[in-house]
């Protein structure tokens, strides 16, 4: 039966791989050098990006939001539509009991609507995040590997800088301290964590440069190598997406993780400031409400009713925010086809909804006058 182990020897029994483009000349010493200094600026570009997505994740970011979503007011208007239902329903003649049913139906939407808006909209920022951070495709690895990795790949010694340096970089790296340094697991735990991903993935997870036949090629391997291990070390390169790519190579992969990162992460953070504009401003609607509705002398569902309306009416003006103050200094001369629809995409999801709400809204202050008068 064959195993891996045939497959080195038989390179034909891996999945065909997308072989790199071949180089018309070899860059020139300038040339290196430019694309060194390149790569070193965007080392500092790519940096500074992380930190603004990090200030969304860490405590001066989403943890502003958690406080919003457990505030006391939720809880006090979730009463309000209890104790009516159960304490005051029953008390109505059969006439006012419907018009009392069909108005707590058309003011329970928008309460539920003010509690899934702001809420929906931290889902879709948290969604935005692991986007941000992960992936599954990576230039230089086989199209059909699907393994999910983190957006910022490894980095080696490009191969063409030196082969010399190359061979000696791998002759250190395949010995057994620096594979045990890489990946300390046991020998139980490394075996069915390596040789599944290996196996799932029809070896594709091995990255092109470290197969067994062109190590042996190149020399780095010392006679007494352990094959396996050998696998398990290229496997962990191959989940990391640390790849031996040729310094042209690198720069471009890593001109295509700027553009990436830029369009990733503009979309966080206008997402996340409509988040918290939502969050904000459902809390201020019920915080308002809440001192009116505790007095027992004051109609209590058309004070909801006028409440949800304004909510519903002002909220979709308030998703919209921050693009109105991307575009203020254009006075409203603002063509929308040029907006980015992945910067819209809750306002576009929620509009209808809130729509919805103001009419709903309306239906229950009428029926909630009707009923107390």
């Amino acid at each position: 039966m064959a195993t891996r182990a045939d497959a080195h020897i038989y390179p034909d029994r891996h999945m065909p791989r997308q072989e790199p483009p071949k180089d018309e000349r070899e860059p020139t010493p300038d040339e290196r050098n430019a694309m060194r200094a390149y790569l070193q600026r965007t080392e500092v570009r790519l940096s500074t990006l992380h930190r603004i997505a990090i200030a969304f994740v860490s405590g001066a970011g989403l943890m502003t939001l958690f406080p919003l979503v457990l505030k006391d007011e939720i809880t006090a208007l979730l009463h309000v539509f209890i104790n009516f239902t159960l304490d005051r329903i029953p008390l109505f003649s059969t006439n006012d009991q419907v018009l009392a049913l069909a108005m707590l139906l058309a003011l329970t939407f928008p309460f539920a609507l003010s509690i899934i808006l702001p809420l929906y909209a931290l889902y879709l920022l948290l969604k935005d995040v692991i986007h941000f951070y992960f992936t599954i495709y990576t230039p230089g690895f086989p199209a059909s590997l699907f393994t999910p990795s983190f957006v910022l790949s490894g980095i080696t010694f490009s191969p063409d800088e030196s082969e010399e340096m190359k061979k000696r970089i791998y002759a250190y790296q395949y010995n057994p301290n620096a594979i045990n340094f890489m990946i300390p697991f046991s020998a139980e735990k490394r075996e069915m964590y390596f040789d599944e991903t290996i196996d799932n993935t029809n070896g594709e997870i091995i990255p092109r440069s470290r197969h067994w036949q062109h190590l042996q090629q190149t020399g780095a391997l010392p006679d007494d190598a352990d094959w396996r291990m050998v696998e398990h070390f290229n496997t962990a390169f191959g989940l990391s997406r640390t790849l031996d790519r040729k310094l042209v190579e690198e720069v471009a992969t890593t001109e295509a993780s700027m553009v990436r990162h830029v369009l990733y992460l503009r979309r966080l953070v206008i997402r996340y400031v409509s988040t918290l504009l939502m969050f904000i401003w459902t809390t201020v609607i019920a915080f308002m409400m809440i001192p009116f509705l505790q007095e027992e002398r004051l109609p209590t569902f058309m004070l909801l009713g006028i409440g949800y309306t304004i909510w519903a009416s002002f909220g979709i003006p308030i998703m919209h925010l921050p693009m109105r103050w991307i575009y203020r200094h254009r006075k409203g001369q603002v063509d929308n086809r040029h907006i980015d629809r992945q910067m819209t995409v809750l306002e576009r999801q929620m509009t209808k909804f809130c729509y919805v709400a103001i009419v709903l809204s309306i239906i229950g202050l009428v029926l909630s006058v009707i009923i107390y008068l």
